[in-house]
C-alpha cells in the first residue's frame, strides 16, 4: 500500500500562492495525498483529498470564529486534523475529545495528532502521555470509526530536527499496541514533527503508513522531493 502524505499548510500561503502550489501537485492527486489548506484556498484544492486543519465539535450553533464539522462534510470536505501540537496550546484533552467524536459523527475522519513536549520527553513521559491522549481524545469513540493517528513530538515542530527512524518504529509500535487495547481496528498510524527535505531519507519506514508534513508542503521543491522518496517505499 502507498504511504499516506498530509500536507499541513497552516496559515503560510495566499491565494495566489497557494494558486500556484496547487497547479505543480495536480500530478501527485491521489486517494493517499491529503491537502489542509488554510480555510480561504479550500476550493483550490477542491479536486484533492480535502482536510480542515481543526474544527468546532457542535453542528451549529452561535460560535463565531468556528467551523462546523457538518457544514465541513456537507461541501466535501474528507479528514480534519484534530490535537495539532499548535492548538494544542489552547485545548485540552477532552475538548479534543468532543471534537473527535463529532467528527466521526459527520463522517469526516479524524487525524488525531498526540505528541509530548520537551519536558515529558526528558522526564521520560512520553509513553505515559500518549496513552493518556489516546485514552481521552477516543472516550466515546464508535470502536469501528476510521480515524488516523499523527505521531508529533511537540517539541520538535517547526525545528530542524527530528526522531530517529528507530525512535519512530517504537513509538509507532506502541501507539499500535495501546489502540489495539482500546479495541481499535480502523487506524493508520502518522509521523509528524519537523520532517523535511534533509531528514526523510533518513526515517522512511515500511512500519508507518504515511507522514503528516508542515513547512515542507509549502515549498514545491522541496515537497515534491519529499513525495517521491515516500514513494520509494511501499
Amino acid at each position: 500500500m502507498e504511504k499516506i502524505i498530509v500536507c499541513n499548510q497552516k496559515m503560510f500561503l495566499t491565494y495566489d500562492e497557494a494558486k500556484v502550489l496547487m497547479n505543480e501537485l495536480k500530478d501527485e492527486n491521489n486517494e493517499n495525498f491529503i491537502v489542509a489548506p488554510n480555510f480561504l484556498n479550500m476550493k483550490l484544492f477542491k479536486d484533492f483529498n480535502l482536510c480542515a486543519q481543526n474544527c468546532h465539535y457542535e453542528n451549529a450553533g452561535a460560535r463565531t470564529g468556528e467551523v462546523s464539522p457538518y457544514h465541513l462534510s456537507l461541501v466535501g470536505v474528507k479528514y480534519v486534523l484534530l490535537g495539532h501540537s499548535e492548538r494544542r496550546e489552547v485545548e485540552d484533552d477532552y475538548l479534543i475529545n468532543k471534537k473527535v467524536v463529532s467528527a466521526t459523527k459527520n463522517s469526516l475522519i479524524p487525524i488525531l495528532c498526540i505528541g509530548e513536549t520537551y519536558l515529558d520527553n526528558q522526564m521520560h513521559r512520553t509513553s505515559e502521555v500518549l496513552k493518556k491522549q489516546l485514552k481521552i481524545a477516543l472516550t466515546s469513540v464508535d470502536k469501528d470509526s476510521i480515524f488516523y493517528v499523527a505521531y508529533e513530538p511537540r517539541w520538535l515542530i517547526g525545528g530542524k530536527n527530528t526522531l530517529t527512524k528507530n525512535e519512530i518504529e517504537d513509538s509507532v509500535k506502541y501507539i499500535k499496541k495501546i489502540l489495539t487495547e482500546l479495541g481499535f481496528k480502523n487506524n493508520k498510524i502518522l509521523y509528524g514533527g519537523s520532517v523535511n527535505k534533509s531528514n526523510i531519507d533518513l526515517i522512511l519506514s515500511n512500519n508507518v503508513d504515511g507522514y503528516l508534513l508542515g513547512n515542507a508542503s509549502c515549498n514545491i521543491d522541496e515537497l515534491k522531493y519529499i513525495i517521491n522518496c515516500i514513494k520509494s517505499v511501499k
